[in-house]
């Protein structure tokens, strides 16, 4: 079965994004290093957030090629030509129809708050969590990664760069 992974990278104080809403912060700490590219080659399905969705219809192209798209909605997506799936109904419809896409990973992408209510719900197998070196203060997402009932640490990785990669198991 597809493994659902939960890949994000924040500050050291647990901010996704800046105060205005960007992640555009994260940018120069992004190195081949970190395994970005390892680990998108293994995605065979992406869920995402109506709202993401919409800012990547508004650019009119599928960044993900030929992985699928799952958005928890009961709304209709605008059709750029993706393939892209609404489902409706709770999250575990939402995270069963991504696994029905393949037996690659599963990545819980961009919205943090849809990442964090499919942790609550159990829906997540890990979280790789990137905390970049630098203190935003505050932000608009945040992850309080030292709150993840029913994860267990499975092991960090230091980079030259400054960043610590941090793996959270279902435990």
């Amino acid at each position: 079965m597809a493994e659902v992974v939960f890949f994000q990278a924040l500050s050291q104080d647990g901010f996704v994004t800046d105060a205005d809403g960007s992640a555009a912060w994260q940018g120069p700490y992004f190195i081949p290093e970190l395994g970005f590219h390892d680990f998108i080659a293994g995605v065979t399905a992406v869920i995402i957030a109506h709202a993401t969705y919409d800012r990547i219809a508004a650019g009119g192209k599928w960044p993900y090629g030929a992985v699928a798209g799952v958005v928890p909605t009961d709304r209709p997506l605008a059709d750029i030509g993706a393939p892209v799936t609404a489902v409706a109904g709770d999250l575990a419809a939402v995270v069963a129809a991504a696994r029905d896409e393949g037996n690659g990973t599963v990545w819980v992408q961009g919205d943090t708050d849809l990442a964090m209510r499919l942790v609550a719900a159990g829906l997540v197998d890990r979280l790789e969590l990137f905390v970049m070196p630098l203190t935003l203060g505050h932000g608009t997402e945040h992850i309080d990664r030292h709150h993840l009932p029913g994860f267990a640490l499975g092991g960090s990785t230091n980079f030259a760069n400054g960043v610590t990669k941090v793996v959270y198991v279902r435990g």
